[in-house]
């Protein structure tokens, strides 16, 4: 007899280990190798480019400042400050005709400087720091000579800062002032002047430069869309920034060491000095951006490798055709029977010709799988058919166990009331009793809230014969909930556990309330009784079954019905909530 094989070691073990996970392992290398090498790459990147532009803008800022050397170079520029700062000229011409000469040589000079100048190179201006001589003195390319009275340069920071700063060179960026018209961002060196031989303060020189040449140094280093260039003074403070940086980002900049970490992404900061100057250029390198890239590797990796696994699945797939359809069939008469479908199974004709069944593990699973189902069924119809006794059992002894001692009880009463002539109190009391008797001995399973509450009147009436006033009942139904079906004796034997176990021994009186309402698509049928308090923990304890049998009774009828009881204030308080979408 030819003997079966199995197929885990044979097919996916043998996959596993041989294909799957050596292609797994080479595409986690390769990708962590190239991942490290970018990495690498970036900080090298990084490093180079903030080096360079440093360097450029050491450059740049060290040509400003040779602007602002020229009153110490040119006579005639350090002679019309001198006369400017002692109020010799006042602003729109002089009289002085010396003076005038002095202005026109100065305009002949500065002119000359402007003209030779680098293209971003905006203006010259002086301010003299004698207070009774607030005005300001400005020469660009197109304009040889500006005298301003209205600017207030006296109240501006670049101004204060520049004679009290200990550092003879202060730089700044703002808008445009009002005496350029241009609209770009301006970078101003401000210099304090001295005359030559008295070593006296004649006041300041600005130097004003549009940014055009910063951005060129800036705009020619790649930049990932969300990196950037940040220029800080000697405080930290931001003066210039290039690039995509979100604002969140720039208060950190003057305490972050190597990385600031936002809500939305992780910034690594790179610095360098900027020589002969006191600001600082950081570069604000993106994790975002980065990781973009090193996704992208991984990615590749990924379909790399789940390509080698789909064509090696193929293969592979190709040679256990007829295994796969025999797991499937199983598979899916499990499926049916988790699903509740005890009539499905593996089909015979699968059995007999499907060659993959030649397996002894198929064959003993299909073959047990069957007869599992087989045995399944039968232990569930008899598990079905003895708990719908059970219940029905149930039912029928609730019908009939209206407690003895009550009908003893009552009947003595009776007696009691005819000896004593009370006719008409007999005569009520024997109608209750027929009523409910008559109620609680009809065969239908279902009654209506009105009917079951007519019921519980009825019993406490009789128990009113007996008790007198120690006993109070009130009963509340809302109109659109009286008609609605219900479980025969389901509030029932709530009042009559209220008044078994409730009613104090001492006499004291005892009062219950049932209501019924409709709410949020819920009949709600409540039973509150100020009796000796429900001890919560004794109610499902055995032999205890009055109130378990409702409770059972209750999701019979309705699966998503609510059972609850609960102490408010010493108040018993048992709560029905039955949907109204239908049993």
């Amino acid at each position: 007899m030819h003997r079966r094989q199995t197929f885990q070691n044979k097919l996916q073990i043998l996959f596993l280990i041989s294909i799957v996970l050596p292609i797994i392992i080479m595409s986690t290398c390769l990708a962590y190798y190239f991942q490290n090498k970018i990495l690498a790459e970036n900080r090298r990147y990084f490093s180079t480019s903030l080096y360079s532009i440093s360097t450029n803008l050491s450059t740049y800022f060290s040509e400003l400042q040779n602007l602002a050397m020229t009153p110490y170079i040119y006579d005639d520029i350090s002679t019309f400050y001198n006369a400017v700062e002692k109020g010799n000229y006042t602003g729109k011409g002089s009289a002085n005709y010396t003076v005038e000469r002095y202005r026109q040589n100065y305009t002949t000079s500065i002119q000359r400087i402007l003209i030779t100048a680098r293209e971003d190179i905006l203006a010259i201006s002086f301010v003299p720091v004698n207070p009774d001589n607030q005005i300001m003195i400005t020469t660009t390319k197109k304009k040889d000579f500006i005298d301003n009275t209205d600017y207030p340069y006296a109240a501006q920071a670049w101004y204060l800062d520049s004679l009290t700063s200990p550092n003879p060179y202060h730089y700044i960026t703002s808008d445009a002032l009002p005496y350029l018209s241009t609209n770009t961002t301006v970078i101003s060196t401000v210099h304090p002047v001295k005359n030559v031989y008295t070593k006296r303060t004649l006041g300041v020189i600005r130097i004003d430069a549009s940014d055009k040449i910063v951005q060129d140094i800036f705009r020619n280093v790649a930049l990932s869309k969300n990196s950037g260039f940040v220029i800080v003074d000697h405080n930290g403070q931001p003066v210039y920034q290039f690039g995509r940086l979100e604002q969140e980002l720039i208060p950190y900049l003057s305490t972050a060491e190597e990385a600031v970490r936002l809500s939305h992404d992780t910034y690594d900061l790179y610095r360098s000095d900027i020589s002969g100057m006191p600001w600082q250029l950081i570069f604000a390198a993106s994790r975002r951006d980065i990781l973009k890239d090193i996704a992208l590797v991984w990615g590749l990796a990924a379909l790399l490798s789940i390509s080698s696994i789909l064509i090696a699945s193929l293969i592979f797939h190709s040679n256990a055709k007829k295994t796969a359809m025999a797991l499937s069939s199983i598979l899916c008469t499990m499926r049916e029977v988790a699903h509740g479908n005890l009539e499905a199974n593996v089909p015979s004709e699968i059995l007999v010709q499907n060659d993959s069944f030649n397996t002894e593990e198929f064959s003993l699973i299909a073959e047990n799988l069957n007869d599992m189902v087989r045995k399944l069924q039968l232990y569930i119809d008899k598990a079905y058919k003895y708990e719908i006794n059970r219940q029905e059992a149930e039912y029928r002894a609730l019908q009939s166990q209206i407690n003895p001692h009550f009908l003893y009880n009552t009947l003595n009463c009776f007696i009691s009331m005819n000896r004593l002539g009370m006719k008409k109190e007999l005569e009520d009391g024997i109608i209750q009793l027929t009523r409910l008797f008559r109620y609680t001995c009809n065969n239908a399973k279902l009654t209506t809230v009105q009917e079951e509450l007519d019921c519980c009147t009825q019993y406490c009436n009789l128990m009113k014969i007996r008790f007198e006033d120690r006993i109070t009942f009130s009963c509340i139904i809302k109109e659109d909930a009286g008609a609605l079906e219900i479980p025969r004796l389901l509030v029932q034997p709530l009042v009559e556990n209220a008044l078994k176990h409730g009613m104090d021994p001492d006499g004291r009186p005892i009062s219950i309330w049932i209501s019924a309402y409709i709410q949020d698509n819920f009949l709600i049928i409540q039973e509150k009784n100020n009796g000796i308090p429900i001890v919560l923990d004794e109610v499902h304890a055995d032999g205890k079954v009055g109130i378990q049998n409702v409770e059972n009774r209750l999701h019979i009828f309705h699966p998503d019905c609510q059972f609850q009881i609960e102490l408010v204030d010493e108040i018993t308080c048992i709560t029905i909530q039955i949907p109204l979408g239908g049993t």
